[in-house]
């Protein structure tokens, strides 16, 4: 395999989705489903974030990659 850092995330979703063991028939689903939780988690790290600024306001998070994919999901 590979550095988890040295990956793009859509590369990181498909490892995670051959890790864990989905059959083949189903494993567009599960790309979306971690591509849709990947998005959720930008989305709460962007708010926790916004949270604690002085402005309330943040940047959304930079996903480059695998390790922040690993991180958040």
């Amino acid at each position: 395999m590979g550095n988890p850092l040295g990956i793009g995330s859509s590369v990181m979703i498909n490892r995670m989705v051959d890790r864990s063991g989905t059959p083949v028939e189903a494993q567009l689903g599960k790309v979306a489903e971690l591509s849709l939780a990947l998005q959720r988690a930008i989305s709460d790290e962007q708010a926790r974030a916004a949270l604690l600024s002085p402005d309330g306001e943040a940047e959304t998070p930079v996903v480059d990659s695998g390790a922040v994919v690993d991180r958040l999901i």
